[in-house]
């Protein structure tokens, strides 16, 4: 049976993880796969160690036992019962926190844990040593982990804006930045709740990758001409100017501009 560990990562990036192949959609029990050439990989390698399951008290990574408790309704020891539920059920993050001890439950908020399949063998000094189910990460390596995906799935983004944009350059298609990035949450089956505060943080956020990468990234991905040459009804076709990041820097003050004489007036 092959173990896992369970990353703390923002939920955006979890699924954007479980659907990065489309033909291949992963539930949150799936793991991930790693290739050994991936630096994600190497972290693991070299960093995963053996951690008994009553130590595993930082909540940013569980080992495969301490997930299997907290499954069980249990805290990551083993040691108490502290909610009866259903094990098959991927837990809330309330669950996690009342099962962890976690009293400030809206800290984590927007996370979810990423199921992780981690070597088979991990370096040990000179030695390579066989993993199993008590096997993890410490704080540090989590979040350089964490950190990893997370830069990896804004890479994703920003290539995607760069090609969707370049296309509607080439082809005369006026198409909103919003549209854009809607179109690319809806490709990796990323939910973005109807609430107005998650909306408009997820657009706020990200708005800022864009301006903050000031050079757009050289094309690393290719996606789908499906996915970026559909032309809904509201989108008009007449040429534009090119776009780079001052221009989704101008869009962005424009919109918040509109925004803010629509709350005065209201």
């Amino acid at each position: 049976m092959a173990n896992n560990i369970y990353l703390r990562v923002p939920t955006y990036v979890a699924q954007f993880y479980r659907g990065l192949d489309a033909d291949h959609l992963l539930a949150e029990h799936d793991a991930y796969e790693f290739m050994e050439f991936q630096h994600e990989y190497w972290i693991m390698k070299n960093y995963l160690h053996l951690i008994p399951e009553n130590q595993q008290t930082n909540n940013y990574c569980y080992s495969q036992r301490a997930w299997n408790n907290i499954l069980a309704g249990k805290d990551p020891a083993g040691t108490k019962s502290i909610l009866k539920r259903e094990r098959t059920v991927w837990p809330t993050m309330t669950e996690v926190c009342t099962m962890i001890g976690e009293k400030k439950i809206q800290r984590m908020d927007g996370y979810d844990y990423l199921c992780i399949k981690i070597p088979s063998e991990v370096m040990m000094g000179n030695t390579l040593r066989k993993t199993n189910g008590s096997y993890s990460l410490d704080v540090r390596e989590s979040l350089i982990l964490q950190r990893l995906l997370r830069n990896e799935f804004i890479h994703y983004f920003l290539d995607w804006v760069i090609q969707d944009r370049r296309y509607c350059n080439k082809i005369g298609l006026y198409r909103p930045i919003g549209s854009t990035i809607e179109r690319f949450y809806e490709r990796y089956y990323i939910q973005i709740g109807r609430d107005v505060k998650e909306r408009n943080s997820m657009y706020r956020m990200s708005r800022r990758w864009i301006i903050d990468a000031k050079i757009l990234p050289n094309d690393r991905i290719d996606f789908s001409d499906s996915d970026l040459h559909h032309v809904s009804d509201t989108e008009e076709r007449h040429l534009e100017p090119e776009y780079t990041a001052d221009t989704f820097l101008n869009e962005y003050k424009t919109e918040n501009k509109k925004k803010l004489k629509e709350s005065v007036k209201n």
